[in-house]
């Protein structure tokens, strides 16, 4: 019947009004309605059908309205009999509609005003709202259902709350045979994934009773929830049905919401439905059988949360029907995989049974439960891995090696029967490397659980004296590839004798192939000196016997040397890293390569592998070996090809980092002794550098050879040893050819790198020899030279003024020569210097960011263009505007003048957004001449763009502001708005009223501080300048002019070297200087109107740009 519609209710609402009429007292509010609606509907036989829809529909609607407290239980309980009554009487003529406002307005009446307290209070609306819940009509199904929700929740006596969920559990008991006969009868097609439709009302009742129960059953009491649970196993099969999903979700929920003493008294028979249920995989859906999965081990977690020893019991079988899901199809197997592994590392604490000896657990092993339950994981896998006639699948693998890494030491005792089937696997295929990388990562993972010793212990390669036939050679590139935490010891004391038994037996063998073989495997033994050199825990026990092993194959051509390399850098490395970091530990997942294993990486126990105190130690012992390795290392560093010396150099590069800088030093004059190189030099490398002439290539080379030493031992070389260094790579730079100065190049980039000392007290030198240093078409020089340039920079920004300034000429210079370059791949080495410099704009120190920034002003000074080339320069200088730091404020603000001054009109349209909003917050601020240098950039930009475009930019907040600097330059100029581009910034009167107000010492101004000399004093300058130009090599003074207020552009040669340029910039300061005394007294005697400071500062400027 559809819903009545707003005519028919305003039509039957008169009954409960002529009710209302019939008592005059009754006020209209939402309770005298429901009043009024009740007693109508208590006389329901006298009412149509229309009329009980309308009356019924306005009773939903009016119901919520009343206030709580407003209708009383007695009255509640009688209400809900009227309504009760009236859908009993008049089910005819009642529609959906109607049945559904009634079942709502009974939830309300249950949950809002019955006693709670009472069960006969509500016992009458909640067993109706229960039969309603499993009605055939959708909307009043649901309806019920949420209404029966509400009330649940709203039960606040424990007594009622069991009489409610003793009723739900009545109802569910009584349809158990139906739920019995739903799960026998077969209700599944043929296709395991669809069940058939089912017919009959009373098994359609079931499923909607199991899902009012997956709702309620959070609120039902505990005891109900572990009948409940033992009433739905019962329905649990092992082959799919109807019901299976249904049962699933509410057996998820019963596990979500209960504690473990639900589950512990039917444990058995969950493990047993359950397990069952996923055993039987090929008949039930993947997605069913997932789902058992999943709440299986949920059930297993919390019994071993709560230290329930019955998981114990349980975890076995769930394993095993897991594993019987590897050999299903991809996905399956996949996610089947993933939940072992989850369940291996939740269940399996192989540190715990580290604590019991391996022949203790032996005996133990029937009386401890949890190994017993390992035992049988293991066993199980073993089962699966003897059963296949193929090698199994990557899944397996997965999960078999995740289980040696879990166990770790102790899966030697565990899975020794396993690890010798995957060998005799190994020995048996004859399948490609890529056909058995799963099954090599596997037996990996067990090399690094129980380590080399262990494992050669259960599965050892050896040779046969008889026939000289090997087994197991294949394990060599396994050992190679996952060893770690080993001993040093067990490699001289196994590994280098089984290596000698090869070559002995290759040079006894006639067969000369095999005797090849046999020397391969020789080599192969002594490849694995990296792998036993990574986190070894005997090293300050056995590295000084290991040093004597290894000097007799330090010798030109060995075939041990980059091995030898590779694994001292290997062991110093690690030690070094232990005594830096928070833990010394290291995770055994780190050595192997399944990638299966990775999403479990984190979950890894550690090893703890040393402590810091133990790698102090260890890097002591290494030390103290140390002479004689370097010495050796030396020696054939000097004989060795060069593309073995860049393993011999790391080796090297790590020894002089722990050895004392007396040894490093020793080594290296002796080397300079050897190649009769150390009276070149002169004493620490005090020559006057005024050679010239390339020397001959026997020199070069050995020179180039020395550089090599050079380069590795700058890191732990001392200040003295330093100098002499610097004073070998001074000299390569000096005479040499390319190829010894690109390793002088790498040697100067590591001093400077490595010891900042030196490139602070030392920068005018290198920049001098840099500079002397004749250029080169070869790019890795260019690329030395760079990295050389870019340290000094960084040094020299860090540094004081005249650092600094210094370093502003060199970018100045290697930006000149750059971009007049008629190569074009300059162009690109230009934009990396730009890209190089603005990236230290991130740098954390203000004094680093405002070096930078100046430096920036002295490039965008030269070459306006670099804001539009680079368009993230701009950008990224005005962000710093954000920060609070004064020094860089200064610096932002006289990049944004210097950018303002020199870009044309129509380019700084482009920026004039950006700027505004990034100076504008700052012309609030009178301390340090912010405000000031805010006035004098508006200026420039309303002179270049118009003051109507600056104005339109400006924030509400300082529209006042920026109409005040119009005014005022409107006041002192009636120039044209946009005049010429090369117009220089000028302060407003306003401003020099307030500037000379300020009483300080004019000698006393810094140039660092970019503008804040007077402007006035920068006009009078320019006056008395006028008509100079700037000399040969005056440009590089150019920062400090700019500082100053000097922006004209200067197009002078290139700079001379920087010991002039240092002494003429002293000797311009002191003439700036001297002028502005004697424009200091002038100025005292002259008064002068402002229209005569106009006209004449018109007449400056006209004089300028004729001169330009």
């Amino acid at each position: 019947m559809p819903a009545p519609q707003p005519r028919s209710i305003a039509t039957y609402v008169p009954p409960p009004r002529h009710t209302l009429h019939q008592s005059s007292s009754l006020p209209l509010t939402p309770i005298s309605y429901f009043a009024a609606t009740i007693t109508s509907l208590s006389n329901s036989k006298m009412l149509d059908s229309n009329a009980l829809g309308a009356l019924t529909s306005f009773l939903s609607i009016v119901l919520p309205l009343v206030g709580g407290g407003e209708i009383k239980p007695e009255k509640a309980g009688e209400a809900v009999r009227v309504l009760v009554r009236t859908v009993e009487e008049n089910a005819g003529n009642l529609g959906t509609s109607g049945v559904r406002a009634v079942v709502k307005c009974v939830g309300v009446l249950v949950a809002e005003f019955c006693d709670l307290k009472e069960w006969d209070s509500v016992a009458l609306g909640f067993e109706w709202l229960v039969r309603f819940s499993l009605d055939k009509r959708p909307k009043v199904r649901k309806c019920a259902q949420d209404c029966l929700l509400t009330v649940f929740k709203s039960f606040g006596s424990s007594g009622i709350f069991k009489k409610a969920s003793k009723s739900i559990y009545l109802l569910l008991k009584d349809h158990m045979p139906l739920a019995i006969e739903m799960t026998t009868s077969g209700f599944v097609d043929g296709s395991k994934n669809q069940a058939m439709p089912i017919s009959r009302p009373e098994h359609q009742e079931v499923l909607h009773l199991l899902n009012v129960i997956k709702h309620v059953v959070p609120h039902l009491s505990p005891k109900v929830r572990m009948k409940m649970l033992s009433q739905l196993l019962k329905i649990l099969s092992s082959q799919f049905s109807a019901l299976t999903r249904h049962v699933f979700d509410i057996i998820s929920a019963i596990f979500e919401t209960s504690g473990t003493e639900v589950i512990t008294s039917n444990a058995e028979d969950i493990f047993r439905s359950l397990v069952s249920f996923i055993s039987s995989e090929e008949k039930n859906p993947v997605d069913s059988v997932l789902y058992a999965a999943t709440l299986a081990k949920t059930v297993l977690g919390k019994l071993h949360d709560g230290d329930i020893n019955e998981w114990t019991t349980y975890f076995p079988m769930l394993m095993e029907s897991l594993a019987g899901l590897l050999s299903s199809e991809a996905d399956v197997a996949l996610q089947a995989s993933s939940m072992l592994r989850v369940l291996i590392n939740h269940h399996i604490d192989g540190e715990s049974l580290l604590n019991t000896k391996n022949q203790d657990m032996e005996d133990k092993a029937t009386n401890n439960a949890e190994i017993k339950a390992v035992e049988t994981t293991c066993t199980t896998f073993y089962n699966l891995l003897s059963a296949s006639s193929q090698i199994p699948s990557e899944h397996f693998f997965s999960v078999v090696a995740f289980l040696f890494l879990k166990l770790g030491e102790v899966s030697a005792i565990f899975m020794k029967h396993i690890l010798l089937k995957l060998g005799d696997l190994m020995n048996a295929t004859s399948a490609s490397g890529s056909e058995t990388k799963h099954l090599q990562d596997c037996i990996g993972s067990a090399v690094a659980a129980m380590g080399p010793e262990k494992f050669l212990g259960l599965l050892p390669i050896s040779l046969s004296t008889k026939n000289y036939s090997c087994s197991n050679i294949w394990l060599m590139p396994i050992l190679k590839k996952n060893i770690v935490g080993s001993s040093l010891r067990f490699f001289m004391e196994h590994i280098v004798p089984l290596a000698e038994s090869f070559e002995k037996g290759s040079r006894k063998v006639k067969n000369s192939v095999i005797g090849q073989d046999l020397q391969a495997y020789a080599h192969g033994c002594w490849d694995l000196l990296p792998a036993f050199c990574r986190h070894p825990i005997d090293t300050y026990q056995s590295f000084g016997a290991l040093t004597q092993l290894l000097i007799r194959f330090l010798k030109k051509e060995s075939f041990m040397l980059e091995n030898i390399a590779i694994g001292l850098q290997e062991l110093v490395n690690a030690n070094k890293n232990a005594l830096a970091s928070d833990q010394g530990s290291v995770q055994l997942i780190e050595v192997r390569s399944n990638e299966m294993l990775n999403e479990f990486a984190t979950d890894l126990n550690t090893r703890c592998l040393y402590s810091k105190k133990i790698a102090s130690k260890n890097l002591k012992a290494v030390a103290s070996s140390s002479k004689e390795l370097l010495q050796a290392l030396t020696n054939v560093l000097f004989e060795s090809p060069s593309e073995t010396r860049k393993h011999l150099k790391g080796a090297i590069r790590c020894l002089v980092s722990v050895c004392d800088a007396s040894v490093t030093k020793e080594i290296f004059i002796d080397s300079l002794e050897k190649f009769q190189l150390l009276d070149d030099i002169g004493e620490h490398g005090n020559n006057d550098g005024s050679a010239n002439e390339k020397e001959g290539g026997g020199t070069d080379a050995k020179r180039s050879l020395i550089l090599d030493l050079a380069s590795c031992v700058v890191e732990g070389s001392d200040n003295d040893m330093v100098n002499l260094l610097f004073a070998v790579t001074r000299r390569a730079l000096q005479v040499s050819d390319e190829v010894a100065q690109m390793e002088a190049y790498q040697t100067l980039s590591r001093i400077l790198e490595k010891h900042s000392w030196f490139g602070s007290s030392q920068f005018a030198v290198v920049v001098d020899l840099l500079n002397a240093v004749k250029s080169s078409a070869n790019i890795t020089l260019l690329k030395g030279r760079f990295a050389c340039l870019q340290t000094l920079l960084i040094h020299a920004l860090m540094s004081n003024e005249e650092g600094r300034k210094v370093a502003y000429d060199a970018l100045h210079g290697i930006s000149s020569k750059l971009r007049s370059s008629s190569d074009a791949s300059y162009d690109g080495l230009y934009h990396k210097l730009l890209t190089m410099i603005t990236g230290y704009l991130s740098g954390s120190s203000p004094h680093i960011k405002s070096g930078v920034v100046s430096a920036l002003s002295v490039l965008i000074y030269n070459d306006p263009d670099i804001g539009l080339t680079v368009p993230d320069v701009i950008p990224s200088v005005m962000e710093l505007l954000h920060s609070k730091a004064v020094e860089v404020i200064k610096a932002v603000l006289g990049f944004v003048k210097v950018l303002v001054s020199c870009l044309k009109p129509n380019d700084l349209q482009r920026f004039l957004p950006n700027i505004m909003d990034g100076i504008i917050r700052w012309s609030s601020v009178s301390r340090h001449h912010f405000k000031t240098k805010v006035i004098v950039i508006l200026e420039i930009m309303m002179r270049k763009c118009g003051s109507a475009a600056v104005k339109a930019l400006a924030p509400e907040k300082y529209k006042d502001f920026v109409h005040g600097v119009v005014v005022n330059r409107h006041g002192k100029t009636n120039s044209k708005e946009g005049g010429n581009n090369d117009a220089r910034p000028e302060l407003s009167d306003a401003s020099l009223k307030g500037q000379q107000k300020r009483k300080r010492d004019e000698s006393t101004i810094s140039a660092k501080e970019e503008g804040s000399a007077r402007p006035w004093k920068r006009q009078r300058d320019k006056k008395q300048n006028a008509g100079k130009s700037m000399g040969r090599g005056e440009h590089s003074s150019h920062y400090r002019d700019l500082q100053k207020g000097k922006l004209d552009k200067n197009q002078g040669s290139e700079a001379r070297n920087f010991k002039t340029k240092l002494s003429g910039g002293m000797k311009h300061k002191k003439r700036i200087l001297t002028n502005r005394k004697d424009e200091g007294k002038i100025h005292k005697s002259a008064v002068a109107s402002k229209s005569l400071k106009r006209w004449e500062g018109r007449k400056d400027r006209k004089s300028a740009a004729q001169r330009t």
